[in-house]
């Protein structure tokens, strides 16, 4: 049997990766589970579902071996009801809608990936919906790619939605099956996003509606559910860099309305959300369309060093009020493209995708690409902001990154000060840099160079003391909550296998 809970009732180089320290004092009282859950919203409509099959797996398939642990992938045709499109009110979060023009294919339609248990037994009852990025102009599973660990281990159930015509076009062009995905289409075709061209696949007018229909739909045991008969509990939205900006835009404008997730992780923003439909600046620019504030519904904004920004609008407080619950933890060390993810992505284009990479990020030996482990600190966002939309406590408010105005501050070895810090950064065997020199996502791509054999002898003496270090930080960062049990066991067999040289 896997570890789960009990059901609750109710990326070598990133080319082709996805590209006010305050505390509240007003403490929220906790509420019941029952109490916690966010309220549905009576009249968002559900979408028409309907499988997908094919003599091959889906684009974008996971690479990891689903059977083997217990899971099953589906796929999904999406068929939007009554679709809206939005605008803002003047320069509130506030939303005027009005019904979607005609489809030239005749219905707006999707498709998502659905990854559950294959027993309904070992479901936990939580469900992730990410939106899948297309920063490299084809759907990428960021956030499993770095937390399907964690999601396969505890029984999560996953669904990734293609959310813009981009990642559509680039299902027309799927190398293994040509004619499996005829008939999607998310573009409006508004006269300004024709006029645009390549970036006009990228309007994101209708993405709103389907993450909401989505979002209604799983668990709700209704004809096409992907989950009927799972005891779905909690349902949670995620989006990562440019789908962060999807998610800072939902959470602010369309949450309100919808309420139908539990939850929000946004993972590696930038100071800019996204528009809620074509224009030439796709980005929103008022203080309140760009700081998350999630109406008393948990969010966790997770970082990396990469992304660390000194904006108010971004490095917000924390929150625990019952219109306002955030927690904001920046991972020192971590970079927004690494070596874990971004081998993955390579590996899904190589397969799926006519995409030609070539390695292009100007590492000097021994400096390569960082395999800093943010994977582990996603696992505990996604635990923890569980435990707190379930009525649990709060995430722990995380020191931020020291920075002075722009500029990331710095320790003896060269590492970031402050921030989240689990064992790679509190017992460090190497500078971890947050981008890399070199063209097109290097800047986004962290690095890093291992310290000399005399500089590992001098500060650890042995491979036993150095151990001895990581169990203790590995035991702190496990009581804090920003690292889990299953993951500070990795870490310190990872340990024992590092030889310290002699003095």
């Amino acid at each position: 049997m896997r570890n789960r809970r009990t059901a609750h009732p109710l990326l070598a180089t990133a080319l082709a990766a996805v590209t006010a320290l305050a505390t509240v004092s007003a403490t929220l009282a906790v509420p019941s589970a029952a109490d916690a859950a966010t309220p549905r919203a009576e009249g968002t409509p559900m979408p028409t579902v309907e499988p997908i099959t094919g003599r091959t797996t889906p684009f974008g398939a996971a690479l990891q071996d689903l059977r083997a642990a217990g899971y099953v992938e589906r796929e999904y045709r999406v068929t939007l009801t009554d679709p809206q499109v939005y605008a803002y009110t003047g320069t509130s979060t506030e939303v005027s809608a009005s019904p979607a023009p005609p489809s030239p294919e005749g219905a707006y339609r999707s498709r998502m990936l659905v990854r559950l248990p294959k027993d309904p037994a070992d479901f936990n009852g939580r469900v992730l919906v990410e939106m899948l990025n297309t920063t490299a102009q084809l759907d990428l599973d960021v956030a499993w790619q770095q937390a399907h660990g964690y999601l396969l281990r505890d029984g999560w159930a996953y669904v990734g939605l293609t959310v813009q015509q981009t990642g559509l076009s680039a299902l027309n062009a799927f190398k293994r099956d040509p004619r499996r995905y005829a008939g999607l289409g998310l573009n409006l075709r508004t006269p300004a996003a024709v006029e645009a061209g390549f970036t006009g696949n990228r309007d994101p007018s209708l993405a709103w509606d389907l993450v909401s229909q989505v979002g209604a739909l799983v668990g709700s045991g209704a004809d096409g559910d992907p989950l009927r008969g799972y005891d779905v509990g909690r349902t949670y939205l995620t989006g990562q860099s440019q789908m962060a900006g999807y998610a800072v835009t939902y959470v602010n404008a369309i949450h309100p309305r919808a309420q139908v997730y539990d939850g929000f992780l946004v993972v590696s923003r930038s100071a800019r959300a996204t528009n809620l439909g074509w224009s030439t600046d796709p980005t929103s620019t008022t203080d309140a369309q760009l700081r998350l504030a999630g109406g008393g519904t948990p969010v966790l904004n997770l970082q990396t060093e990469t992304d660390v920004s000194s904006s108010p609008l971004v490095r917000r407080p924390d929150a625990d009020t019952t219109t306002d619950r955030f927690r904001l933890w920046e991972v020192a060390g971590s970079a927004h493209n690494d070596e874990w993810a971004s081998l993955q992505s390579l590996d899904l284009i190589a397969r799926d995708f006519p995409l030609s990479i070539s390695t292009d990020c100007q590492w000097r030996p021994p400096t390569t690409v960082t395999r800093f482990p943010v994977r582990y600190v996603w696992h505990a966002a996604l635990d923890r902001l569980d435990r707190w939309a379930s009525g649990g406590a709060a995430p722990p408010t995380a020191p931020r990154i020291a920075l002075s105005g722009d500029r990331v501050l710095r320790d003896r070895d060269g590492n970031a000060r402050g921030g989240v810090r689990i064992a790679p950064m509190d017992v460090p065997l190497a500078r971890y840099a947050p981008t890399s020199p070199g063209a097109l996502f290097c800047g986004l791509t962290g690095a890093q160079t291992p310290f000399s054999a005399k500089k590992q002898a001098t500060r650890y003496g042995t491979t036993a003391r150095y151990v001895t270090k990581v169990r203790a930080s590995t035991a702190a960062d496990v009581r804090t909550g920003y690292l889990l049990r299953e993951d500070r066991a990795a870490l310190v067999a990872a340990a024992k296998k590092v030889v310290i040289p002699r003095r």
